[in-house]
């Protein structure tokens, strides 16, 4: 054990009991007031098992766990709310009992928000806290700190705080207390600001010898100094909250604890968040190599409350402020934070006594400076990083909490991020990229004359990738660019708009609904609606949905993008091809391309005829490129064989084209299989005929490579048109 994990964890421990004692004051304040002995055993039992279970599980191995000020200012506002809401119209019930419920409710609190966070952690989706709206976090984030003053005044005057704050200070003549509490507040902002891991504790042991050295001058005893609320009016022995909840047990309210749901859920958000927050910071801070597990921290979190609220304590959670106090005052083993759950335990066993000398406005401070610091962060800093938009989210919920409390905020957070999201992710283009025929082909190898023309009326197929989740927004909004887009593309008669849904992660059914009016619309106007690479679920929902229920060629479904854009384009070329042009012959072909019947006559003396069945290959991967063929009719794909055996389609080819020309003239072995897809018929051009060629009748030989240049010119041509229209 080292020596500094031990002084590590002495100073650290104060620094709990002081945050704690005065986390439970603000939670046993107002009309609880009476019973602190209840709220300081709360308190302080909670911060023991915290911290202990935190200390034994975390995978922050420094990691220091206990009551929090955020989840402090829930706790506290749902002890006011049970205090109020059992109040009955001929008077109200014995304090003992509204106490007794409200410690009931605090404890079903510290289960509940154990229980949902260790279930969070169990099925693993800590990754998807991360999720939540950040205005909202925000939002409640801004409240707890409104929360923590409102119980700094509660605290000072001992009544529940009007809507001015300051009022209750007025009615109850606290001034002095309130100027005390305000000089101590600058007084740790002061020592907040010291490297010194020793300003506090000093500071807090010079704070209560200062109040009492005045107290005795003045002549002022202790009972004297609690009536007039400048000490803490704390017993000298220990209350273990279950023990006397069994002595003064109140069967609840049909519904009370229900009603006390909206609060449940904001101390779950508050503490999940406060939890994800805190262990990001110290990521950070201590440069942790390993990234921290969120899901195992939110099951020992979970676990640490269930612990708490079972033997009466407080819920917790990984403290940011004391773990990274822990770490710099030396600690780096789970020794420190074991430490300090045993000082909080002796402290109940012991010395709860000794609370009586703590000062009031020392507490009233602590809050005011944690509530400040929320609110800075949240409003004041919030406009600095905030889009106006969140920011306005974070005002919204902060204010409905102010007036009717956290369920109202729970509920406009909900509706206010879904809102948020529905419009942001309406405003967001569902289109990932467009382009046409034009500058995007299919992998079918076509004749020069049939490549030209699909360049020239390409337009007339628009391909449009999608990506993400389409929803209602995303999908209205390319119902109206497609029905701006069809009429600019009438010209070369039926369009086709092919829809790729490769990248798409899911649609809903009000989206659906948009796509079922965007087939309407394609059959209003007689244009074809193409989908393509549609995953299984989408797919089925299009066709629950009335999307691809019709038995029409309007809408149809290819498996991939490649073969509907070649489906798109054979139908492009029946309309817009002259029949008795695409009639011609591969000699009438080549008579035109090699320049005419003489040049044809004698090149021809060099070509051999050759025919295939399908399912044959015409040369293999990596055999010697002795000959290439001109493809007189039928269809054959390139295939490339991946070292891992993989066979992977290049392209297809067509009639009227070359094929194998790229190995022949590098005299390189072959980069890839050429197989025959359907019956084939063509010529093959041998390396020694294609020698004989260059000696016997040079013109001729000048000719074919000038044709075959134009070809590969033209390929190269619109590949680079193809990468630049890709990565425009």
């Amino acid at each position: 054990m080292r020596t500094r994990d031990i002084g590590a964890g002495i100073v650290t421990a104060v620094v709990m009991l002081a945050s704690t004692l005065s986390y439970s004051a603000a939670i046993f304040s107002g009309p609880l007031a009476g019973f602190l002995q209840v709220g300081i055993g709360f308190g302080l039992l909670g911060a023991s098992v915290t911290a202990i279970i935190f200390a034994l599980g975390s995978g922050i191995p420094f990691a220091i766990g206990g009551p929090d000020s955020k989840g402090a200012a829930v706790l506290a506002a749902l002890a006011v709310g049970v205090a109020a809401a059992v109040r009955l119209p001929g008077g109200n019930l014995p304090a003992s009992q509204t106490a007794a419920l409200a410690l009931l409710a605090l404890l079903v609190a510290t289960v509940v928000n154990g229980v949902v966070l260790y279930l969070c952690g169990r099925l693993r989706v800590g990754r998807w806290v991360r999720f939540v709206p950040y205005p909202v976090v925000g939002g409640f984030m801004a409240a707890s700190g409104w929360l923590l003053m409102g119980s700094a005044v509660r605290i000072l005057t001992r009544e529940e705080p009007a809507w001015g704050m300051l009022s209750g200070l007025a009615r109850a003549n606290r001034w002095q207390q309130l100027a005390a509490a305000l000089a101590f507040t600058g007084a740790l902002v002061l020592a907040r600001r010291s490297r010194n891991v020793l300003a506090f504790p000093v500071l807090l042991l010079a704070a209560t010898t200062v109040t009492h050295a005045v107290r005795c001058l003045m002549g002022v005893s202790v009972a004297q100094a609690q009536a007039a609320g400048w000490l803490l009016e704390a017993p000298r022995g220990a209350v273990l909250p279950i023990l006397w909840l069994a002595q003064h047990w109140q069967a609840p309210p049909g519904g009370l604890l229900l009603r006390q749901a909206g609060t449940y859920v904001a101390l779950v958000v508050v503490t999940a968040f406060t939890l994800l927050l805190g262990i990001t910071s110290v990521e950070v801070e201590a440069r942790l190599g390993d990234e921290i597990d969120v899901d195992r921290e939110l099951r020992v979190n979970g676990l640490a409350n269930v612990a708490s609220g079972l033997v009466g304590g407080m819920a917790g959670t990984l403290s940011l402020s004391r773990t990274l106090l822990n770490y710099q005052s030396g600690s780096r083993s789970r020794v420190s934070g074991i430490i300090v759950g045993a000082a909080c335990l002796a402290t109940l066993a012991f010395g709860t006594g000794a609370l009586a000398y703590v000062p009031v406005p020392l507490l009233g401070g602590m809050l005011f400076l944690l509530g400040a610091d929320l609110l800075d962060d949240w409003l004041f800093q919030g406009w600095k990083k905030m889009e106006r938009v969140d920011y306005g989210q974070v005002i919204v919920i902060l204010v409905a909490v102010m007036l009717w409390g956290f369920i109202a905020g729970v509920a406009l957070g909900v509706i206010a991020s879904c809102v948020t999201f529905a419009v942001n992710t309406g405003r967001t283009s569902l289109v990932k990229q467009e382009l046409d025929r034009t500058t995007f082909s299919s992998r079918v190898e076509r004749s020069l004359t049939e490549t030209r023309e699909l360049i020239r009326y390409g337009g007339a197929i628009q391909i449009i990738w999608l990506h993400g989740f389409v929803f209602f927004g995303s999908a209205d909004n390319l119902l109206e660019h497609v029905k701006a887009t069809v009429p600019a593309r009438r010209p070369a008669g039926r369009c086709m708009v092919i829809l790729d849904f490769q990248e798409v992660l899911g649609i809903d059914s009000s989206a659906v609904m948009v796509l079922v009016r965007l087939r309407q619309f394609a059959e209003r106007e007689n244009f074809f609606l193409v989908f393509s690479g549609l995953p299984p679920e989408v797919e089925n929902m299009l066709h629950l949905g009335g999307v691809l229920s019709k038995a029409t060629e309007t809408c149809p479904v290819f498996a991939e993008l490649d073969a509907a854009l070649e489906w798109c384009e054979d139908r492009l070329l029946d309309e817009i091809m002259n029949p008795e042009e695409a009639k011609h012959s591969a000699d009438e072909w080549l008579t035109r391309e090699i320049g005419g019947q003489e040049i044809f006559r004698k090149f021809a003396s060099y070509l051999e005829t050759d025919s295939y069945p399908a399912g044959n290959t015409l040369f293999t991967q990596g055999e010697t490129s002795e000959f290439l063929c001109l493809v007189y009719s039928g269809r054959v794909s390139v295939v490339f064989r991946t070292p891992e055996g993989q066979e992977l389609r290049l392209r297809s080819i067509e009639r009227h084209t070359l094929v194998g020309e790229m190995g022949l003239y590098r005299s390189l072995p072959r980069g890839a299989s050429v197989v025959v897809d359907q019956p084939v018929v063509l010529y093959r051009l041998s390396r020694q005929a294609l020698e004989r060629m260059e000696m016997e009748a040079p013109e001729v030989a000048v000719a074919f490579h000038r044709f075959v240049i134009r070809t590969l010119s033209e390929r190269l041509d619109f590949a680079n048109r193809e990468v630049a229209a890709l990565q425009g």
